[in-house]
């Protein structure tokens, strides 16, 4: 399933407009085979579900992170080059690159945890931690107790944005062109930190997007989260491939919508 794509020298920068393109990008992917991408989403949550059951299924859940990162974009290289969807694409990471990526969820472990160690530690010097196993009901809170709850909620959000810039592309650089995780990391942050704008209108759509599929009774969201991780893999082309590359592999240019 990997390509011969020739990385960037250094990620490309867009202007913000490009974020809607990648959004209307991932719709066009999905056109390419809705029943397949519905029953991936369904898959995803399932294993989710059953995972969260299990003794260990946390740790596990987040080892498979970049794996499933790479299944995404492997079923959206397909659809992306303008061919049906394959439901057995999603699997590609458990195929090929398995370790690195394996290795790639583990580190995205071990950073959320020092996010949630950082945020237990100053609400233990800040006395706060007692308050966490009382009843919701019956829960008092002084002003400066709610200011330092809500100080420690800021900071950890602030901590998590960074993350989030370094695992975003993570799977697609460790899947196609097999980069050490560390590496994959520091090119997606770097790609996300060049991209701020693009990323801040993507985000925005996306986040509308995924209030109308809860608004939908969550129906519109096995059309909306399928769409949103496509997105990601025409991000990934637009700012770390070759523009020669980009081009001659670019689907064609349709008004955005759902095929009949």
């Amino acid at each position: 399933m990997n390509s011969e794509h020739t990385l960037r020298s250094e990620p490309k920068r867009h202007p913000i407009g490009r974020g809607w393109v990648w959004v209307r990008t991932g719709f066009d992917i999905f056109n390419k085979g809705m029943g397949a991408s519905v029953a991936m989403i369904a898959l995803w949550f399932v294993v989710g579900l059953v995972l969260d059951r299990l003794p260990a299924g946390g740790f596990i859940s987040q080892l498979l992170y970049m794996v499933w990162g790479a299944g995404w974009v492997a079923v959206a290289q397909r659809g992306y080059a303008g061919h049906p969807l394959q439901f057995a694409d999603f699997f590609a990471g458990f195929r090929q690159r398995l370790t690195p990526l394996i290795l790639g969820g583990l580190l995205v472990l071990c950073l959320f945890s020092l996010i949630v160690l950082v945020c237990a530690t100053l609400l233990h010097m800040w006395g706060l931690t007692g308050l966490l196993s009382q009843d919701p009901e019956t829960l008092t809170l002084t002003v400066t107790q709610a200011q330092g709850f809500l100080l420690c909620l800021l900071l950890g959000l602030a901590l998590m944005v960074p993350v989030l810039m370094a695992i975003t592309f993570a799977p697609a650089l460790i899947f196609f062109h097999g980069v050490g995780v560390w590496q994959a990391a520091r090119l997606s942050f770097k790609g996300c930190l060049r991209n701020m704008w693009p990323f801040l209108w993507w985000g925005l759509l996306g986040a509308v997007l995924i209030l109308f599929g809860v608004i939908l009774f969550l129906v519109g969201l096995l059309v909306v989260l399928p769409a949103i991780n496509y997105s990601i893999y025409a991000a990934y082309r637009d700012i770390y491939l070759e523009e020669s590359e980009v081009t001659e592999q670019a689907p064609p240019a349709k008004e955005f919508g759902f095929e009949a």
